[in-house]
C-alpha cells in the first residue's frame, strides 16, 4: 500500500513538472501539494513548492514564509535520514530567504555552513556567509570567508566589493598593508590580479565617500540657489515692464535656471534615489522604451529583438527604463540621418544574468575616451551636459549590475548592461528540482540576491 501511495505521489509530481514547463502555475502548485499529500517527505515536491511560495514574495511575505517551511522540512527530513542529494542547493536557496531580516541572521549563518559541509567549492556560499558575518561583526571570519571566495573563482566580482568594505571600514592603513601582503603570500601568481582588482574596489569607496560628501553641501547649494531664483522670477514679474536693468536681470535669471539645472544633474549623478524593486520582463520593459523614443529617431533605423525565455530580474522598473531611454537617445545622437540603433536583450548563462545591449554604427569612441564617459560631467558633446551615461551606469550599480561599452572607431559602439538573475529565480529558471544535475550555470551570480 506505501508503495503505490508513493508511486502516485511521483505520478503528481511528474504532473506538476508538465504544467510548469506550460506556465500553468497554479496547477503545478495543485499537482506538488498532491503529492507532499500522498507522501509527506517527497523532497522534490517540497522543493518546487518552495520555488511557487517565493515567486515574486517580498521579505516576510506569507509566501516566502511558506517557503521557508517547506525548504525546513527538507532539512529536518535529511536530519531524519531521507536521501537529499542535493542538500547543499536547499541550504543556499533557504540561506537566500533568511538573510533578508537581521533577526534571522544566526540561523542564516548556519545554514550557510550547513551547505559549505555539502559543498566546500562553492564560492557565492562563502561569499554570503562573509557577508553576514561583517554585519554580525565578526571581521576576521569575514575576511577569511571572502578569500576562500576569491580562491575559488578569482574572476567572481561581489567578494572584491565586500573584501574593499572590511578593508575600507574596520581596518587602519597598517593593517591594509599587512593584508596586502598575507594576499601576496596566499594567492602567488593571482595576486597581482587579486590585488589590482581590490584597489579599484578600494578607489571607487573612496570615491563614493567624496560624492556623498559633495552631495550633502550641494544640496544645500541647490537649495539656496532654488530660492534665489524663485526671488529673482518674482521681482521680474513686479517688475515694470519696460523698466530699467529687465533685460539683464531677464539674462541673469535664464543663467540661474540652466545653472541651476546642471547643478540638479550632477547632484542626480552622485547618488541613486531608494529603488522599489519588483519583478521586471526586461525584454517588455525595452520594447516599451524603443517605443517612448520612436518618435524622436527621424529617419533614423531603430530595431528591437530578444531571445525566448529571459528569465526575470528583481528590479526598480522606473529607474531601469530611464536608463535605458538614455542609452537609446545616445546611440540616436550618435550616428548620422542613416543610421541604425539594434536594441537586444538575452540571457548570458555564463554570468547568470539578463543583459540589455544597444548598438550603434556611428563613429565610435576612441580608447582614451572609454574610460571617462561615465563620469560625471564628462561629455564629448558639443551641448551635453555629460550627467546621462553618468546616472545610467548609477542605475545600473545600484541593481548590482554592470554597463560597460565595446567600440572601434569607425566601426560603432555597444553599451551592455547585465543584471544578476537572484538565486530563488535562478533555481526556477533552471529547474533544479533535487533532480541531481550540477549548478554549474549558476555558480558565479547567485550571490547577488544576498546584498542588499
Amino acid at each position: 500500500m506505501e508503495k503505490t501511495r508513493v508511486q502516485e505521489a511521483d505520478l503528481c509530481f511528474k504532473t506538476g513538472l508538465c504544467a510548469l514547463k506550460q506556465e500553468k502555475r497554479a496547477e503545478a502548485r495543485q499537482a506538488f501539494e498532491g503529492a507532499v499529500r500522498l507522501h509527506p517527505d517527497h523532497l522534490n515536491a517540497r522543493f518546487q513548492l518552495a520555488l511557487l511560495h517565493a515567486r515574486g514574495g517580498a521579505p516576510g511575505s506569507a509566501g516566502r514564509q511558506k517557503a521557508v517551511a517547506a525548504l525546513q522540512h527538507i532539512l529536518d527530513a535529511a536530519d531524519r535520514g531521507v536521501p537529499c542529494a542535493n542538500l547543499d542547493r536547499v541550504c543556499f536557496l533557504l540561506g537566500s530567504f533568511l538573510d533578508d531580516t537581521p533577526e534571522n541572521r544566526d540561523k542564516a549563518i548556519a545554514i550557510y555552513r550547513r551547505g559549505l559541509d555539502a559543498d566546500p567549492l562553492f564560492a557565492p556560499g562563502h561569499n554570503n556567509l562573509g557577508v553576514l558575518l561583517m554585519e554580525s561583526g565578526q571581521t576576521i571570519p569575514a575576511l577569511g570567508a571572502f578569500k576562500i571566495a576569491l580562491h575559488l573563482e578569482p574572476g567572481y566580482t561581489l567578494p572584491y566589493q565586500n573584501l574593499a568594505r572590511l578593508l575600507f571600514d574596520h581596518m587602519s592603513p597598517a593593517q591594509m598593508e599587512r593584508e596586502y601582503t598575507s594576499i601576496i603570500e596566499e594567492f602567488g601568481v593571482q595576486a597581482p590580479l587579486v590585488l589590482s582588482r581590490l584597489s579599484l574596489e578600494l578607489i571607487d569607496l573612496g570615491r563614493a565617500q567624496v560624492y556623498e560628501s559633495l552631495y550633502t553641501r550641494g544640496h544645500q547649494i541647490k537649495n539656496l540657489m532654488g530660492m534665489v531664483g524663485s526671488r529673482m522670477r518674482r521681482l521680474i514679474r513686479k517688475s515694470p515692464p519696460h523698466g530699467e536693468g529687465l533685460d539683464g536681470l531677464k539674462d541673469i535669471a535664464r543663467e540661474q535656471e540652466r545653472v541651476y539645472d546642471q547643478w540638479v544633474a550632477y547632484l542626480r549623478s552622485m547618488k541613486q534615489h531608494p529603488m522599489n524593486p519588483t519583478l521586471v520582463e526586461i525584454p517588455t520593459l525595452v520594447r516599451k522604451a524603443s517605443e517612448t523614443v520612436v518618435t524622436r529617431k527621424g529617419r533614423k533605423t531603430l530595431r528591437f529583438a530578444s531571445e525566448p525565455h529571459v528569465p526575470q530580474v528583481k528590479a526598480d522598473p522606473g529607474m531601469l527604463h530611464e536608463a535605458v531611454i538614455n542609452l537609446i537617445l545616445n546611440a540616436l545622437e550618435a550616428v548620422g540621418e542613416e543610421g541604425k540603433v539594434t536594441l537586444q536583450t538575452g540571457y548570458d548563462p555564463k554570468r547568470t544574468s539578463v543583459y540589455v545591449e544597444v548598438e550603434d554604427n556611428g563613429p565610435g569612441i576612441p580608447k582614451p575616451l572609454q574610460v571617462r564617459i561615465f563620469d560625471p560631467g564628462y561629455s564629448t558633446k558639443e551641448k551635453g551636459n555629460g550627467y546621462g551615461l553618468s546616472i545610467c551606469a548609477r542605475i545600473v550599480s545600484a541593481h548590482r549590475g554592470n554597463l560597460r561599452v565595446m567600440s572601434r572607431p569607425g566601426v560603432g559602439a555597444v553599451f551592455r548592461i547585465d543584471l544578476p538573475v537572484d538565486f530563488e529565480l535562478a533555481s526556477e529558471a533552471e529547474s533544479i528540482g533535487l533532480q541531481g544535475t550540477p549548478l554549474q550555470t549558476a555558480r558565479h551570480p547567485l550571490a547577488e540576491e544576498f546584498i542588499t
